[in-house]
C-alpha cells in the first residue's frame, strides 16, 4: 500500500510540473497525454497489486518456513535430550554391570571357599567312616561268648506272633524295654528279627536289651551286626555311646575312648556327643 501512495504522489508532481498553458489545454495533444497518464497510472496500480500479492505469498511462505523451522528445532532439541538421556542410561548400565561383575567375583570366591570346605568335610567323613569300620573290626577280636549266646537266643525263641501285626509288636517291644520288661521285649525283637522286620533297628534294640542287662559282650555283637546292616539310623549316636560303655564294662579302655572319639567326630551336635565329651578319659 505504501508503494501505491508513493507512485501516485510521483505522478502528481510530474503532472503538475509540466502543466500546459491555456492554449495547450485546448489542443488534442493534451488529451492524449492525459490518456497516456491514466494508462500509466492503471499499469502502476496493477503492478502494485501484483507486488502486494507476491508480498502476501512471501509472507505466508515465510510463516510456513518459520513453523517448519520451529518444528524441526523442537525435534532436534527432543533428539538431543533423548541422546542425553540415553547417554545417562548407558552410564547407569555400565555402573550396574560393574557392580554385577564385582558381585560375581565375590560369589565366585565364596563358592570356591565352600567347595574347599565341602572337600574338607568329605575327607573328614571318609576318615570318620573308616574309623568306625576299624573300630567295629576290632570287635572280631573280642570273646565269642556273645556270638554263641546270640545264636542260642535265636534258637530258643519258639514264641509265634501274627506277621500282620509286626508294626504293633515293634512298638510294644520298645515299650517293654522302657518298662524294663526285658524278657517280653526280647521275645518280640527276636521274632521280628527272624521275620526280617526292620532288621537293623530291631538288632539295635536287641543290643539295647543286652546292654541294659549288663551282658556287654552280647550287646557289642548286636551293635556290630546292626551297623553292618545300616549305619544311617537315627539311633546311631546311642549305639556308639552304648558300645563305648560296653567296652568300659569289659574294661577295654582303648576301645572305650576310641568309640567316644568317633561319636564326637561323627555326631558333634547330638546329646550323646555332649555326654561323650564329659565321659572321655
Amino acid at each position: 500500500m505504501k508503494y501505491c501512495i508513493s507512485l501516485l504522489l510521483l505522478l502528481w508532481v510530474c503532472y503538475g510540473a509540466s502543466e500546459p498553458s491555456a492554449f495547450e489545454k485546448q489542443s488534442g495533444a493534451t488529451k492524449e497525454d492525459l490518456s497516456n497518464l491514466q494508462s500509466i497510472t492503471q499499469n502502476l496500480l496493477n503492478l502494485t497489486t501484483q507486488i502486494k500479492a507476491q508480498q502476501e505469498t512471501l509472507t505466508q511462505s515465510q510463516e510456513g518456513l518459520m513453523s517448519l523451522y520451529e518444528s524441526q528445532h523442537q525435534k532436534l532439541q527432543a533428539t538431543i535430550q533423548q541422546n542425553t538421556a540415553n547417554t545417562q542410561d548407558i552410564e547407569n548400565l555400565k555402573t550396574e554391570v560393574a557392580t554385577l561383575k564385582t558381585l560375581l567375583q565375590d560369589q565366585g570366591k565364596q563358592i570356591a571357599d565352600l567347595d574347599s570346605k565341602m572337600q574338607e568335610i568329605h575327607a573328614l567323613t571318609l576318615k570318620t567312616q573308616e574309623s568306625i569300620l576299624q573300630e567295629l573290626e576290632k570287635l572280631n577280636n573280642t570273646e565269642t561268648k556273645g556270638t554263641k549266646k546270640q545264636s542260642e537266643d535265636s534258637q530258643k525263641n519258639p514264641i509265634k506272633f501274627d506277621k500282620n501285626k509286626s508294626a504293633e509288636l515293634f512298638a510294644q517291644g520298645k515299650d517293654f524295654i522302657t518298662k524294663k520288661q526285658y524278657k517280653s521285649a526280647k521275645d518280640i525283637m527276636l521274632w521280628l528279627k527272624d521275620n526280617k522286620y526292620k532288621t537293623p533297628e530291631v538288632t539295635f534294640y536287641l543290643g539295647e536289651i543286652a546292654y541294659l542287662q549288663k551282658d556287654y559282650h552280647l550287646a557289642i555283637k548286636y551293635y556290630k551286626a546292626s551297623v553292618a546292616l545300616s549305619d544311617s539310623g537315627a539311633y546311631m549316636p546311642t549305639l556308639l555311646l552304648h558300645t563305648a560303655l560296653c567296652f568300659k564294662g569289659i574294661k577295654d579302655m582303648p576301645n572305650y575312648n576310641s568309640f567316644l572319639e568317633v561319636l564326637i567326630a561323627t555326631y558333634p551336635q547330638s546329646k550323646e556327643a555332649a555326654q561323650a565329651k564329659e565321659l572321655k578319659q
